[in-house]
């Protein structure tokens, strides 16, 4: 029922593109064309301060990962040096 009333409205609306003439019809054209162009970049903008937002996010984590590799480098140096002095103690204990 919707249908069979929207399709007069559709040919008047064609109706009157027509009556313009040439002019008329390229600026309906324009007029659609530029709504999906600026829906389009609207888009595109947000996608690009997303992908900005992740891209500082990664650049946050690397910077904390740095540090944790930095303290666990620091707890690697302690480790081998207690064992080395633990080595030494031993073979200067028991292959004596």
């Amino acid at each position: 029922m919707e249908t069979a009333l929207a399709v007069p409205g559709f040919l008047k609306i064609i109706e009157t593109v027509l009556s313009f003439g040439a002019i008329g019809i390229i600026l309906v054209i324009w007029f659609f064309d530029k709504q999906q162009v600026d829906k389009t970049l609207s888009q595109y903008r947000e996608d690009m301060l997303e992908q900005r937002k992740m891209y500082e996010n990664n650049a946050e984590l690397v910077k904390q990962y740095k540090s944790l590799a930095g303290d666990l480098k620091d707890i690697i140096i302690l480790n081998t040096q207690a064992m080395t002095t633990l080595v030494e103690r031993i073979e200067k204990e028991v292959c004596r």
